[in-house]
């Protein structure tokens, strides 16, 4: 309670509407607009469109988490309807249960049953397309993505029953083109690869994610933004982290600018910022 009465205060003193680059807080008008953001999404729309597997990787905290769900948000659920799937240790049985739960079913132990509600499920959507989106791809075992393989032939010669969206690490493509993996590897239409930000977007991302919090004038000082662009270099959810703790270095100090002082306190702070500059 009194640390939310802080915040609370410090959100008073800046004149902010929420946290600064606080996941809780953030909504769609926090996103980061980009090039290959853009792209990415472009390729998304034509994946969904075409029922085709699509594979979105990029180094932990570059974005693609963010970037499919303001993109499952804004998809036309008149033509499309969207299902993510989190849990990548579910086992391919609880994959099934989980997939007929979210088109709707009840679903059993049974995989037979489960099987039967996802293909009826299917069925009666109609032209509506489903879109399956499987983040942290990297860690579902052998068993799971074979069931999800198995469960895109199901219109047989047709075109797939869903389209399928695999987003993970660098290391997911190369786990893919494993034996173990090969079929689903060749259904594979599109492979798009989000990278950190270029040091020319940094200092325009932090703008604008104050910004989203309301506040529109300069926030952090010159050096300082130099200091957090070395250290996070380009990572969105590292630059987050390190600019709402020197943002409350700062708000502590009862002083509205982020200078050196407080981003260097901040770097100390954060351990994946530690782990960088080591």
């Amino acid at each position: 309670m009194i640390a939310e009465e802080t915040l609370q205060q410090y959100m008073r003193q800046w004149g902010a509407t929420c946290v600064p680059f606080c996941e809780r807080t953030a909504g769609d008008e926090a996103f980061f607009e980009t090039a290959q953001t853009n792209r990415a999404s472009e390729l998304l729309n034509q994946s969904a469109a075409l029922r085709t597997v699509m594979l979105l990787t990029g180094d932990n905290g570059v974005g693609k988490s963010a970037l499919l769900g303001r993109w499952m948000r804004k998809l036309d659920t008149r033509l499309y309807y969207p299902i993510a799937i989190t849990q990548a240790t579910l086992t391919g049985s609880a994959l099934l249960a989980f997939f007929a739960e979210k088109l709707g079913k009840s679903a059993r132990v049974s995989r037979p049953h489960n099987l039967r509600l996802i293909e009826e499920a299917l069925a009666e959507l109609g032209k509506v397309i489903p879109v399956l989106i499987m983040d942290e791809a990297q860690n579902y075992d052998q068993n799971s993505l074979e069931e999800i393989r198995l469960l895109l032939g199901l219109n047989l010669g047709e075109m797939p029953a869903f389209a399928l969206v695999l987003a993970g690490d660098q290391y997911l493509p190369k786990a893919l083109q494993l034996r173990s993996h090969r079929a689903l590897y060749t259904r594979i239409a599109v492979h798009c690869r989000l990278d950190a930000l270029a040091r020319r977007d940094i200092e325009a991302y932090v703008e604008h994610g104050f910004r989203a919090a309301a506040i529109a004038r300069q926030a952090v000082e010159p050096a300082a933004m130099e200091l957090l662009a070395g250290a996070a270099e380009g990572i969105p959810r590292v630059i987050n982290l390190i600019a709402r703790r020197a943002w409350i270095e700062a708000s502590a100090r009862k002083v509205s600018l982020i200078t050196t002082e407080h981003m260097q306190r901040a770097l100390e702070l954060v351990p994946v910022a530690l782990e960088k500059a080591s």
